[in-house]
């Protein structure tokens, strides 16, 4: 009966110094503990910082299990100075992670002795890089060389890579026709093939007797019927600061000198553009498309008007479906004048029997 308080109060005074994770270096400690702090070598009381410290440690090291903790104690420990102070709150403590990391443990910093390699592409020689935009046929820029020019030689760098006449009309024709391709929502593609048309013309000297803003536009019609997406010139001269005459102008002169064979356009080409402007619905357009096939079978269309002829169509179309448009709208919308709608009308009209019989 003695015996059993001894033996009770010998177990308690084990258990009681076995080391206690409390997140500081601890050589006493040995084994889970071997990281952590025992709290009967400091006096010092933990903060909360090092608490959540110390917690942090232990989750870590019951995840990555004990394959990971002699993964990392056969890491060599020469690669940080334990006894430096933290270069941030000037503390002296350290932890080590499992994944070999020191940090401190009253802010958290980690220090690492290895320094960053800083390395540059060297897929591009030093003299050829440059910046700005990327590069494209349509936007004239010669970018700016990254180089170590002394304060003496900038100024004479400078002017002598000055832009000469013919590359100063270059950018203000490629700038043109941007602004019209934009104005007009064309795709990029017809962009592109617009300009590299253009620097060709340029380069060829062509440009002489003609203004940038003309030849631009001219380029632009050309290289829209060649892709079959044709914008008519009527359209072109509104959002161009050039007149329609000196388009056309422009135009005959691409057509002459390059001995361009582009084809007329077909009025079924205008005719989404044209019903999409003025609202008309699915069934009227599907029976402009039977009108339109009829009229190309019998070559009615040869000699006239393009956008006339789709406008025409369109509105015969509608009067066929019992939807309601005016041909004011239509005339509108196809850059002709009403006169030229109501006469392409006149031969629309012996196609609706036949499209209604259909």
């Amino acid at each position: 009966m003695l015996g059993s308080p001894s033996k009770t109060t010998s177990v308690n005074t084990a258990r009681s110094r076995q080391p206690v994770a409390t997140g500081l270096s601890c050589s006493s400690a040995s084994g889970t503990y071997q990281r952590l702090h025992c709290a009967h070598c400091s006096p010092k009381p933990m903060s909360s910082r090092q608490q959540s410290i110390a917690r942090r440690v232990a989750f870590e090291n019951k995840t990555t299990g004990e394959s990971s903790a002699n993964k990392v104690d056969q890491t060599p420990a020469e690669d940080f100075d334990t006894t430096s102070s933290c270069s941030e709150c000037d503390a002296k403590t350290f932890t080590r992670s499992p994944a070999g990391e020191w940090y401190c443990d009253s802010c958290g910093a980690i220090h690492t002795q290895t320094e960053l390699k800083h390395s540059e592409p060297g897929w591009t020689p030093r003299e050829q890089r440059r910046t700005g935009p990327t590069q494209s046929i349509s936007r004239f820029s010669v970018g700016t060389r990254v180089g170590n020019d002394s304060s003496e030689t900038a100024f004479w760098s400078r002017y002598n890579k000055r832009l000469n006449h013919k590359n100063r009309t270059l950018r203000h024709g490629l700038k043109e026709l941007r602004a019209l391709t934009s104005s007009l929502e064309a795709n990029d593609t017809l962009t592109e093939q617009s300009a590299f048309l253009f620097r060709r013309v340029a380069d060829d000297g062509f440009l002489v007797g003609h203004s940038v803003e003309s030849m631009g536009a001219a380029c632009l019609h050309v290289t829209a019927r060649e892709h079959h997406v044709p914008f008519p010139l009527k359209q072109i001269a509104d959002e161009s600061p050039v007149s329609l005459e000196k388009i056309k102008n422009a135009v005959s002169r691409l057509l002459k000198e390059y001995d361009l064979q582009v084809a007329p356009p077909e009025p079924s080409v205008f005719l989404p553009r044209f019903a999409s402007e003025a609202g008309l619905s699915s069934e009227t357009r599907q029976c402009a498309y039977h009108i339109a096939r009829a009229m190309a079978e019998d070559g009615k269309h040869i000699g006239q008007s393009p956008t006339g002829v789709a406008a025409a169509i369109l509105y015969g179309a509608a009067k066929q479906c019992g939807e309601e448009v005016v041909q004011e709208d239509l005339a509108s919308v196809a850059f002709v004048s009403v006169v030229t709608l109501s006469r392409q009308w006149q031969t629309v009209k012996s196609y609706l029997d036949g499209v209604e019989n259909a």
